[in-house]
Parts: C-alpha cells; sequence; structure tokens
C-alpha cells in the first residue's frame, strides 16, 4: 500500500515565521572560499549563473502540495530582503553553484522549516578528460571513516572506522575550513559525515587528501590522511551502526537495547524476526525494560509496518490517518484512477477510500505487556521512523526520549526528485508530493517526546553516548 511507503504528520501549519540569520558568517572567507572554487578543475563545468541588480522572485515547486500557498506575500519579501542582503554582501553578479546557495539559504532553510523532506542539492558533473567512466570515478573516491554528530557549530565523531580517529573527537577544521564555516553549507543535521559537508561546501566533488584539525582529550591535534576508499569505509560505517552490532543488554538497568538504525523493503521482515527473539531473550535473562535506539534512523520503507506496530500494541485496529492530500502531477498523475490531465497544478483531497485510516495488527504477534519500551529519538529521525515513534505514543505504547523531532516531520511524503532551479546545478534532491494529516499528540507540527533530553557538545566529547546513559540513569532511578 502506498501509505506504507514513506510517512508524514498531523497538523496544520496556522502560520510559518521566516528564519531569521542570526549572524551573518565572514563575507570574506566567502568570497576566499568562491575564488578557490573557481580556480579549481572541477569549476570548469559548474554552470555558473548571471544575476545582476536585486532577487524579486523565488522558484516555486509545482509538485509540492502546499509550499506555494505557505509562501504569504508577506514570507516572500522578508526572504527576498534577507537573499538580497546577501548578494550585496558578496559582491558578484557571477555565481557558482556554491555561491548560489549561499544567496538562497533564507528560502532552502524556510523550505525545510515547512517540510524537512524538502532538500537541495547539487548535481556535481564528474570531469570526463580525467576519469572515463564512472566506476572508475566511484574507485577514486576517498573518505574519513567517520560519521559526525552535530551539536549547533560543533563536529564530533560519532562513529569510526578510521584507526586515526576516535568517537569523541571534536573536529575543528577540515582542510582549513572551520566547522562552522562548513555548516554555513550544508543541513544542520544531527547526524552527517565529513564527506557531505565538503562536497556541499564546494559543491564539487571530494578531495583526494585530508587535513583535519581536531581536539582530543583538551589536546589540539592535526592528522594528515588521504583517507579510505568511500564505498568500503561507507560499507563498514553501516555496518558498525547496524542492528546486529547494537544488541545487549545493561544488566545495572535490566534493560535491553537495539539500535533501528534503518527501515526499508528488503531488511524488515528482518527487524520483526530480530525483536520478537531478542526481546524474548531479554525477559529470559530478566529484563523489565527494552530501548529502541531510533536516532540515526531517517525512514525508509514501510513494508510490513503493520508487523512491525503489532509488536508493541495489543489492538485489533489503531486509527492512523484523519485525511491525505495530494499534488496532481506528472509524478503522481497515474496513483489514482479517477485524476485526469485538467487536476494538473492542484493539491486535492482523496476520498476516504483511498485513505487509509486504520491499520489492521495482529495480536498474535504482541510481545506481552511484562516489558516497558524506551523509544530514542532525534531530529534526525523522520519519515517512517518519525510516525513509528508518533503512532507508539499517541497509543501509550512506548516513551518516547531525545529531542523534539523536526518541524512538520510526519506530515508529509511519497518523496521524489523534483526539479533544477534557476538553470542551475542545483535541484529538489528530495520534495514531497503528498499531505497527510495524522492522529497524534504533536504540537504546532512537532511531535515532543515524552522525557526531553537536549543534546550538549560537552557531554559527547569523552566518547560516551550521554542520552543512552541518562535514559539508563533514568531507568535506574524508577526501580526498572
Amino acid at each position: 500500500m502506498k501509505w506504507l511507503l514513506s510517512f508524514c504528520l498531523l497538523l496544520w501549519v496556522q502560520s510559518i515565521q521566516v528564519q531569521h540569520i542570526a549572524e551573518t558568517p565572514d563575507v570574506e572567507s566567502i568570497k576566499q572560499r568562491s575564488v578557490a572554487v573557481k580556480n579549481s578543475a572541477a569549476a570548469i563545468r559548474d554552470l555558473q549563473t548571471v544575476h545582476y541588480g536585486s532577487w524579486t522572485d523565488l522558484p516555486i515547486s509545482s509538485i509540492h502540495p502546499t509550499v506555494d500557498s505557505l509562501l504569504t506575500p508577506s514570507i516572500k519579501e522578508e526572504l527576498l530582503q534577507q537573499i538580497n542582503l546577501r548578494h550585496t554582501l558578496l559582491g558578484k553578479d557571477t555565481l557558482l553553484t556554491a555561491d548560489l546557495f549561499y544567496i538562497l539559504r533564507p528560502y532552502i532553510d524556510w523550505l525545510h522549516e515547512v517540510d524537512p523532506h524538502y532538500r537541495i542539492g547539487a548535481r556535481i558533473p564528474i570531469d570526463a578528460r580525467v576519469y572515463k567512466t564512472k566506476r572508475e570515478f566511484m574507485k577514486t573516491r576517498r573518505g574519513l571513516g567517520v560519521n559526525l554528530l552535530c551539536v549547533q557549530d560543533t563536529l564530533i565523531v560519532n562513529t569510526s572506522v578510521n584507526p586515526l580517529f576516535r568517537k569523541g573527537d571534536m573536529i575543528v577544521a577540515i582542510n582549513g575550513i572551520n566547522a562552522s564555516e562548513l555548516l554555513e553549507f550544508n543541513y544542520h543535521d544531527r547526524y552527517t559525515t565529513p564527506e557531505v559537508l565538503l562536497q556541499n561546501y564546494y559543491f564539487q566533488h571530494l578531495p583526494k587528501d585530508y587535513t583535519v584539525q581536531l581536539i582530543r582529550n583538551d589536546e589540539l591535534m592535526t592528522i594528515t590522511t588521504d583517507g579510505l576508499r568511500l564505498q568500503k569505509a561507507a560499507s563498514s560505517l553501516a555496518i558498525e551502526e547496524s542492528m546486529d552490532k547494537n544488541i545487549r543488554i545493561y544488566e545495572s538497568a535490566q534493560t535491553g537495547y537495539i539500535a533501528l538504525p534503518k527501515f526499508s523493503y528488503f531488511y524488515n521482515p528482518r527487524i520483526i524476526k530480530t525483536l520478537q527473539s531478542q526481546i524474548a531473550k531479554f525477559k529470559a535473562k530478566n529484563c523489565k525494560n527494552v530501548i529502541l535506539d531510533l536516532r540515526y534512523n531517517t525512514g525508509g520503507s514501510g513494508y510490513m509496518f503493520d508487523k512491525l506496530l503489532s509488536l508493541f500494541i495489543n489492538r485489533p485496529t489503531i486509527p492512523y490517518l484523519k485525511s491525505q492530500k495530494s499534488r496532481v502531477s506528472p509524478y503522481t498523475i497515474e496513483d489514482y484512477e479517477f485524476i485526469t490531465e485538467e487536476m494538473i497544478g492542484q493539491t486535492i483531497t482523496l476520498p476516504d477510500s483511498c485513505v487509509v485510516k486504520r491499520i489492521e495488527l495482529d495480536p498474535e504477534l504482541y510481545i506481552g505487556d511484562d516489558i516497558d519500551i524506551y523509544v530514542l529519538m532525534s531530529r534526525n529521525t523522520s519519515s517512517i521512523a518519525a510516525s513509528f515513534c508518533n503512532i507508539l505514543q499517541y497509543n501509550g505504547a512506548a516513551t518516547l526520549v531525545g529531542e523534539p523531532l523536526c518541524h512538520n516531520a510526519l506530515r508529509y511524503g511519497e518523496t521524489v526528485t523534483g526539479e533544477i532551479w534557476l538553470s542551475s546545478l542545483l535541484y529538489e534532491a528530495s520534495i514531497a508530493t503528498t499531505e497527510y494529516e495524522e492522529h497524534s499528540l504533536a504540537i504546532d507540527g512537532v511531535l515532543m517526546p515524552d522525557i526531553t533530553i537536549s543534546y550538549a557538545a560537552e557531554d559527547y566529547l569523552s566518547g560516551q553516548d550521554a542520552m543512552l546513559d541518562q535514559v539508563l540513569e533514568i531507568i535506574r532511578q524508577s526501580g526498572y
């Protein structure tokens, strides 16, 4: 069923406030970066956008169900003021992709606030003079072999398969670029990678070697390395953060722990079987609690989602959607038989026959009410993972712990790759076509945890998992 492929949210937006820029980045550093990019070999194939004078309009999606209606004249005017200020400070008319992203950042941030599925990326060309095939190019790509935790403008190594780096290392700069400056050209995801940060910073392909400044045990260090094969490192990191490598028991809290870092069509049946068998083992070892960690989980497929929910909710059916809307476009016109070409461009409310208003559960899969479920979540928890958290909370089946989800993390779904922006390399890397209204306890579009634990950078510099440690302490103090 289509609702199982990507999930969304409840509450309608009553008003979306423009995100003001708290502080303007160092313009000189932005200009220096721009010169470095322009002089690089990769920039030769960058599409340069010439824009004279003031910005008077913004690229509007013809796919997203609500962005055009939410971009009111007053919001648009304020965004354009911020964009024109950035363009004036940059002092350039011929803009590379990174310049364009920087100038349009206020609008990009507003779009992400409206819908966290909405992502602007860049189609970075491969230089055919250097690489004869894409396969040859992929073999040359190098990475640092670490995943990062981002707390405000602080980057901390969260997982490492590179012996040069340790969990808890604070990244000060990569190739001379300060962490805070890297983040000016990236989304402030809670969990990210150096490669994503660097590629978006320059909007070109990765360097072949790295010089990393970091702080370890209060000591400033510099590490120079040519890195690891990117594909191999990414695969090794995925294994380190996988469910199989993150199943354990904390005996002092009588608590079992299982990480669920992803959902996928092929992986979900195995998740269900593993949860069934591992929770049975936890119970046999006198565990009274289970922690499910979804902090890294950005969603994926909802295949067998009803079976997954059946493990934790002891009811024959549960409410799911109140209503569902879809934007009619070339991407969605084949989804429903009643849609015609004359409807293209309209956002339509789907009839009840096309909406999954209730989810049927299988009572035989229920794990029992003799164990308490805690779910860890972060602002990276989104799409189907966000709906999993929401449904468990709404039905009183689990205690949510962590930080609030992104605004409207539940509201949109059915993402596609969208349109090119302004005839440049920028494009809609991910954009939703459908709007949902879930039954939820969310407040003004934000799903709140039952126990709030905020991220503080200093708590993670020792290499410990501070949020998990706090949850275990809460459980101990409760007497299990």
